[in-house]
């Protein structure tokens, strides 16, 4: 009977306290960057462990397997998502300002995690399944909650009478296209489309145009 191996005592051989959270993270963040440019089963330990600066055994104890590092990439995005959902619900304001912090947030969510769009494309193509499981667990109820609160708009007179899914498409794809344009839209405005200063203008500029289409009558201004 093969033997069950014996996992090392506690703190020997990973770092402790802070900078085992530090390690954590240069692990997740090398690995979230692979996994977006090449998919789950191009990805390679070795590759990840030499971006985060670390040996393979290290990411195995972390992770015990490629698997299960794909998994802990999702779930740290997805964890992020969660609280800001669950952070809007709970807050005492208005439709449109809920809808403006959700909003809002997700545009920051998106672009602290610029490979998400790179995940999704080639996860939606990836035999591994647990992208599908977060897709129809998670985000595809999410999308149902956001079609059921703007048609609830509609019906309470705050906003005039869209194709709800469509505009929150029209919402996902405008977002993502400036992220993943960034290099091409810096050297058409000539600024760093990323700079705080220009993902804030752009952020108040889709809220904006989302009040005008959905014909709220507080329409931002455009921003300066």
């Amino acid at each position: 009977m093969q033997k069950r191996r014996r996992a090392p005592a506690r703190g020997v051989g990973r770092p402790a306290g802070e900078r085992g959270k530090d390690t954590e993270k240069a692990i997740l963040d090398a690995a979230e960057s692979i996994f977006a440019r090449v998919g789950y089963s191009g990805a390679r330990t070795q590759e990840i462990a030499s971006q985060a600066g670390v040996t393979k055994a290290m990411i195995h104890y972390y992770f015990d397997s490629k698997e299960r590092l794909y998994r802990a990439v999702l779930d740290r995005i997805l964890f992020e998502l969660i609280k800001l959902v669950q952070e809007v619900s709970s807050s005492a304001r208005g439709r449109i300002e809920r809808m403006d912090a959700f909003v809002g947030g997700f545009f920051d969510y998106l672009a602290r995690h610029p490979q998400f769009g790179r995940l999704t494309f080639l996860g939606s193509g990836d035999e591994h399944r647990y992208f599908d499981a977060i897709v129809t667990g998670f985000f595809r109820p999410l999308f149902a909650r956001g079609v059921r609160f703007i048609e609830e708009g509609v019906g309470e007179k705050l906003f005039r009478s869209v194709d709800a899914p469509q505009l929150l498409l029209s919402v996902y794809a405008v977002t993502m296209g400036y992220l993943a344009d960034a290099r091409f839209i810096s050297l058409l405005l000539e600024r760093e489309a990323l700079s705080a200063e220009s993902l804030r203008a752009r952020r108040d500029a889709l809220i904006d145009m989302l009040h005008r289409t959905l014909g709220v009558a507080a329409a931002r201004p455009p921003p300066h």
